[in-house]
């Protein structure tokens, strides 16, 4: 084999050229990860997260997160609010609880004047925290929605098309996390972002 090799160069180079970019690549791509250190801040973010003018709304007010409903009666779709830990990894569903004052729109006429309504919703899992909603995590992390081209190796990435597939991450300086249960189909503003978790 060796001999075959050195008596066609051609042949050699055509063969090991691309494992080498392919190594190159590699490596490129992992230096951020050594290089810069992970996320310090866990991150808060809703998916399912459609701005209709009645349902729950999610804010951040004097670095607390407001849970509210706006309206006097129950319906559409309920955002879900994730906590991603940064130390573990690990995301965390916080539940939204609609209180029971809250009547169903069959059991009442919803008038235009009902729509101003705001209820709030108490959320024990928010309770203490206190939460940033800069752009920019203090550690300089950035919170970011776009196409999703990974698919679990570099093969993946180049050949299989994520067109209509979107992905949330948090990105520094070239090193990317990406967030758990934020995948969308066709509508990446259907993942919304709250804040950074500073304290405690």
């Amino acid at each position: 084999m060796r001999s075959f090799l050195h008596e066609n160069p051609t042949i050699a180079f055509g063969l090991g050229l691309p494992l080498l970019l392919v190594v190159i690549f590699l490596l490129i791509s992992g230096i951020p990860t050594l290089l810069v250190d992970p996320p310090q801040h866990d991150v808060l973010y809703a998916t399912e997260y459609y701005n209709d003018q009645q349902g729950v709304q999610i804010s951040v007010v004097d670095q607390k997160v407001l849970v509210s409903y706006r309206g006097i009666a129950q319906g559409g779709r309920t955002p879900r609010l994730w906590r991603h830990h940064s130390k573990t990894g690990a995301v965390q569903e916080i539940a939204i609880i609609l209180p029971p004052s809250l009547t169903s729109l069959g059991a009442k006429t919803v008038e235009p004047r009902d729509t101003l309504t705001s209820t709030p919703i108490n959320v024990p899992d928010l309770a203490g925290l206190v939460v940033d909603s800069s752009s920019i995590a203090p550690d300089g992390y950035e919170f970011s929605t776009g196409s999703d081209r990974y698919s679990g190796n570099i093969f993946g990435g180049l050949f299989y098309s994520s067109r209509y597939r979107h992905q949330a991450a948090l990105s520094k300086d070239g090193r990317s996390v990406r967030l758990p249960n934020a995948d969308n189909y066709y509508y990446r503003k259907n993942t919304r972002f709250i804040g950074w978790v500073v304290s405690p």
